[in-house]
């Protein structure tokens, strides 16, 4: 094998790897979004001022916090987001107010699975996808 069809052939497995290893927003976020929070934020019932709703939460995410003083998302810095603050209840450390989320009653915060999807998907930059 030449130096140039091995390169070819390590390029095209790592591009595969990494969209392989993409965290969609529409396909896995979203549905989060939709089973445990979309509840208490929607529109006439925006706690927070963060509608969740299909059409506007990949907007609302990336608007600046009503709560702390840092962006809900921080496209590419999961730990500079006030949400993943807010899923993992270490908002008060980082300056904000409220309760862990999501809250249902019972509360049940999400897993470590679905917690992991939040955090790859705002590292790779919160991506529209």
């Amino acid at each position: 094998m030449t130096r140039l069809s091995l390169a070819a052939l390590l390029l095209t497995a790592s591009t595969a790897m990494a969209d392989e290893a993409a965290v969609s927003f529409k396909t896995q976020i979203q549905p989060i979004l939709d089973a445990q929070c979309v509840f208490c934020h929607v529109t006439g019932a925006e706690n927070g001022g963060l509608n969740l709703g299909r059409r506007v939460a990949r907007a609302s995410l990336l608007a600046a916090s009503t709560e702390a003083p840092m962006p809900r998302v921080t496209p590419g810095a999961a730990e500079q987001s006030y949400l993943i603050h807010k899923l993992r209840d270490t908002q008060l450390k980082a300056g904000g107010s409220g309760n862990r989320m999501p809250m249902n009653d019972p509360p049940r915060p999400l897993d470590d699975g679905q917690l992991t999807l939040f955090v790859r998907w705002i590292e790779a930059g919160a991506p529209d996808n």
